[in-house]
């Protein structure tokens, strides 16, 4: 799988645990979730205009303790990242990973597929006693 090369895991095999569509009408919300037991979670999005995209937490619980004062604001200084929710656009993110989807503010429907994405096979490092195999 291409994210995964991406991101330089040697990985055996994944299977999709889970896949579902998403209808996010006008005033409606998806609430702050995690994927338990999966690695990784993502989202296509088949039709929306950018009205309702999905927004990542900072998992750190104080890193918004002392934060300067930003010249320009961007994803390396931030704590609370957002990408548009366009039409044809997928977003892989670590199952983990704290997300929403704030208020729907749009007259059209969002309306989008996602999944959920287990490893199989050996996973980890022997050497560093931090291993399994799926």
């Amino acid at each position: 799988m291409v994210i995964l090369e991406t991101l330089d895991y040697a990985v055996e095999d994944i299977a999709i645990t889970d896949m579902w569509g998403n209808v996010l009408r006008k005033g409606e919300v998806h609430p702050p979730h995690t994927h338990s037991n999966n690695f990784l979670s993502g989202v296509y999005y088949l039709y929306s205009d950018k009205a309702a995209g999905i927004q990542f937490f900072d998992p750190r619980p104080s890193s918004d303790v002392l934060v300067p004062k930003k010249t320009n604001k961007t994803h390396n200084n931030s704590n609370l990242l957002s990408f548009a929710s366009k039409t044809n656009r997928a977003v892989f993110f670590p199952s983990w990973l704290q997300h929403w989807v704030p208020q729907n503010i749009s007259d059209k429907n969002r309306i989008s597929i996602a999944w959920n994405i287990q490893l199989k096979g050996e996973v980890g490092e022997h050497n560093e006693y931090q291993s399994a195999t799926f």
